[in-house]
């Protein structure tokens, strides 16, 4: 690996990969690379009386009885938040106490998740290259967006440019956090290309295809996902961006 740049603002990464049936190791495929003016690199309810009157009927005496004060008379009350069960009517949303907390994705915020319009003019660009080589298109996964941009921001606002987080996190780890759950392990093929220092997508496509570990990962043929995330306006390089790549679609996708 060579040392860092110190004439140029853009500097290029190795790419990391996970690949085999196995999916078992880590390989850094490109090393440390300095290219001219480019940078590569997720309260019970109980019944309450409603009339108020009282009745005499076989010595009982009830008020307003229901199911929730008097289930002998009234019947079993139906399914209810604080029952303790989570019936098909609940979600954690509406009743966490019976249905638990709801999951949070880790990763980039609503408002940074979906794709901007140089992440969209990208999209476009690795598909049509992955056409002219007889490639079949990349899909845009909802999860691998929040962890691609996660990542981008997290490079931007800690000024680093990593693969590997500086809380020690690899990119299957903030996948898998990201609510991608076939990163968990990984159990699917999965690659991850950063950049820095070109905020436009022609750039930073260019950037990758004249790398040839990055270049693998686009035209990756187990590859049918991706995540795609850029974040501008800090860090020592100004622009960073992250692809993550996924080889299945599943819910945390859509």
């Amino acid at each position: 690996m060579q040392a860092g740049p110190t004439a140029s603002r853009r500097h290029s990464r190795g790419v990391l990969v996970l690949r085999g049936a196995a999916l078992a190791a880590l390989a850094w495929v490109a090393g440390c690379n300095l290219f001219t003016g480019a940078s590569d690199l997720e309260i019970g309810e109980s019944g309450s009386g409603g009339g108020g009157e009282a009745t005499s009927s076989g010595g009982e005496t009830t008020s307003g009885a229901s199911g929730g004060s008097c289930a002998a008379d009234c019947g079993d009350c139906g399914p209810s938040c604080g029952d303790g069960t989570c019936d098909p009517s609940e979600a954690c949303d509406t009743c966490a106490s019976d249905c638990g907390a709801c999951e949070t994705c880790a990763g980039s915020g609503d408002a940074t998740t979906g794709l901007d319009a140089e992440e969209q003019a990208f999209l476009v660009l690795i598909n049509d290259y992955r056409a002219e080589n007889g490639r079949g298109p990349l899909t845009p996964c909802t999860s691998l967006n929040r962890s691609a941009q996660g990542h981008s921001e997290d490079m931007r606002d800690q000024n680093y440019f990593s693969h590997t987080g500086l809380n020690g996190s690899s990119p299957w780890t903030r996948s898998c956090n990201a609510c991608y759950e076939l990163a968990c392990g990984p159990s699917t093929a999965m690659a991850e290309n950063i950049a820095a220092g070109n905020s436009g997508a022609a750039g930073t496509f260019s950037q990758w295809r004249n790398s040839p570990g990055h270049n693998a990962n686009m035209l990756g043929a187990n590859f049918t996902h991706i995540g795609i995330g850029r974040a501008t306006g800090g860090g020592q390089y100004g622009s960073y961006w992250t692809n993550v790549f996924g080889g299945a679609s599943e819910p945390s996708c859509n």
